[in-house]
């Protein structure tokens, strides 16, 4: 045998370890309490691999012995769980208004979060405030670190853990990997904070779908897309960047430089902008009376507006969700996902905005598409990037999700 094949039979041996490794601590996670002998039987696996792969993870305090389970005739199975608190995890979510950051447990339990006004901090000032907020957390830390993970708006190299671009932040080609990693001494994961809002509800949420697409609607729109179980940031690390599609011809200018860009029509600041237009020209309407003199409309008046049936109101949610509903009707006819998911303040405004989003598909697409399309409101309703980044650091750290 040569050395290069001996290598390779090495590196195969130790892929197959590792493998196995990961599928017994997942069937754990997955099973809640789970005995040796269903280990085997549940991962295929022979009794004496799975015994020699639960005493390393005993021996490292991830998996405990809970108790017998019931008998069956012999004597009772010893149960394994794993333990929530052996190890914990940094997840950071870089929000336009805040940072925030969360230390999780390995159920995805929330132990300590910590907010910090971003006050229009940008480049250095920002990632100053990224530092702070990790050592914050750092100062809290009680277990191991396995990891941490961070979502950002923008272009983000996951594989080479580089900010390409991010305009809101002014980043560009930002090697922030390298620099968290140098701070607290654990593997860093980045991503795209729509991609790991998607994440989130794929892996915590009550869809069973394979796949799905997350469409975040805030000061600026994005999309996460799953598919078949992985997420997709595409070859440029720009999928889902819907938000700076052309849905308008001839429509207002967006901050990307083009003109009529789905967030000039669909985004949070876009819908007031057009309620203060409908305003102006319905003074009867409660978008114009419902508001003290001078003042701006507010979320919560064209919220409220709308739930009583201000004509103008909805008027200004339903063109907001037909245009969105283009965007969707692209993803549906080029990916086929049957299930498309809109999160953000928008769920406030209910049926009104959802139907408008529907129906807008189902006019674009082929009626066979559309009738197995659903699109509906996230079911996992808040922390949407800080969940996907715990479930990322739980991904690549441990294998479990």
């Amino acid at each position: 045998m040569t050395q290069s094949q001996a290598a390779a039979q090495k590196a195969t041996r130790q892929h197959t370890r590792q493998h196995n490794a990961r599928l017994v601590l997942k069937t754990i996670y997955e099973a809640g309490e789970v005995s040796r002998a269903d280990l085997a039987r549940r991962t295929g696996l022979t009794r004496a691999t799975v015994s020699s792969i639960v005493a390393g993870y005993l021996d490292n305090r991830i998996v405990a012995e809970s108790g017998h389970g019931p008998s069956l005739g012999g004597k009772p199975p010893i149960l394994l769980r794993l333990v929530p608190d052996a190890r914990q995890l940094i997840c950071l979510d870089l929000g336009s208004e805040q940072f925030t950051g969360a230390l999780v447990n390995l159920r995805g339990q929330f132990e300590k979060q910590i907010s910090l006004p971003v006050n229009g901090r940008i480049a250095q000032p920002a990632l100053d405030l990224v530092d702070e907020l990790v050592d914050q957390l750092l100062a809290h830390v009680t277990a191991p670190l396995l990891g941490l993970a961070l979502g950002s708006p923008g272009l983000i190299d996951t594989a080479a853990g580089v900010v390409k671009q991010s305009v809101n932040l002014a980043w560009h080609d930002l090697p922030l990997r390298q620099l968290l990693a140098d701070r607290c001494g654990c593997p860093v994961y980045l991503a795209n904070d729509s991609h790991l809002a998607a994440l989130a509800e794929y892996s915590y949420g009550r869809s069973a779908a394979n796949s799905l697409v997350l469409i975040k609607l805030g000061q600026g729109i994005g999309a996460g897309l799953v598919l078949n179980g992985r997420l997709f940031p595409g070859e440029g690390f720009g999928a889902g960047e819907i938000g700076h599609v052309r849905v308008v011809d001839s429509g207002d200018l967006c901050s990307c430089g083009n003109t009529g860009c789905l967030e000039t029509v669909a985004s949070l600041p876009a819908l007031l902008r057009q309620a203060e237009t409908a305003a102006a020209k319905t003074p009867t309407s409660l978008l114009a009376v419902g508001r003290p003199s001078g003042q701006p409309i507010t979320w919560g008046l064209l919220q409220q507006a709308c739930q009583q049936g201000d004509a103008a109101a909805r008027q200004v949610v339903t063109q907001a969700g037909e245009f969105l509903g283009i965007a969707v009707a692209n993803l549906v006819g080029i990916l086929n996902v049957q299930h498309i998911v809109l999160a953000g303040e928008v769920a406030q405004l209910g049926d009104l905005f959802l139907n408008a989003v529907q129906n807008s598909v189902a006019r674009r697409v082929l009626p066979a598409l559309a009738a197995t399309t659903a699109v509906q409101f996230v079911t996992v309703e808040t922390n949407l990037v800080l969940l996907g980044a715990a479930a990322l650091i739980l991904s690549q750290g441990l294998g479990v999700i």
